[in-house]
């Protein structure tokens, strides 16, 4: 099985002649009135997402080109779980192809980002969303913010690569 998920990751994410390190999957989810049942970038599942939540678990594993190239793609599919009482049923399973932007020579885990109307982002980052290096614009965290606290050591020098 976890041949068949390189195999699929190798046909989306370009490169597969070059060397490749695994990577933890892992989401966000940005909606605050919609939970994401399940996800799998490549066939890679990650972990369920409540309303407004993520980041604070990941599932094993993926694979990744070790050196980020331009035009590379992943298939994020992902299905939605009930809204609050009242709301309207789930919207059917959604699937998109994605553009991932450039990440570092130190990789890190595959981060997939789920917005209202079925908008997804994917980056791949070592660094938590609320690090000041993490690769996404202060709106497209929200409800996440940056650590002030990082951001202060990150002004003083203190952070390390």
């Amino acid at each position: 099985m976890l041949r068949g998920l390189a195999m699929g990751a190798c046909a989306l994410l370009a490169g597969c002649a070059d060397e490749r390190v695994p990577a933890s999957v892992e989401g966000y989810n940005h909606m605050s009135d919609r939970s994401v049942l399940s996800f799998t970038v490549d066939g890679a599942g990650g972990p369920n997402l409540g309303p407004e939540s993520g980041g604070g678990g990941s599932s094993c594993c993926a694979s990744i080109p070790a050196r980020w190239r331009p035009g590379m793609k992943v298939k994020v599919e992902w299905s939605y779980g009930s809204g609050a009482e009242g709301t309207p049923p789930p919207p059917p399973p959604q699937e998109a192809i994605v553009e991932i932007p450039e990440y570092s020579k130190r990789t890190g885990d595959i981060q997939a980002h789920f917005y209202p109307n079925h908008k997804v982002k994917v980056v791949i980052s070592n660094y938590g969303i609320e690090h000041p290096r993490y690769p996404m614009s202060e709106e497209d965290k929200l409800p996440w913010e940056t650590s002030k606290q990082l951001l202060e050591y990150e002004k003083e020098g203190r952070l390390p690569e």
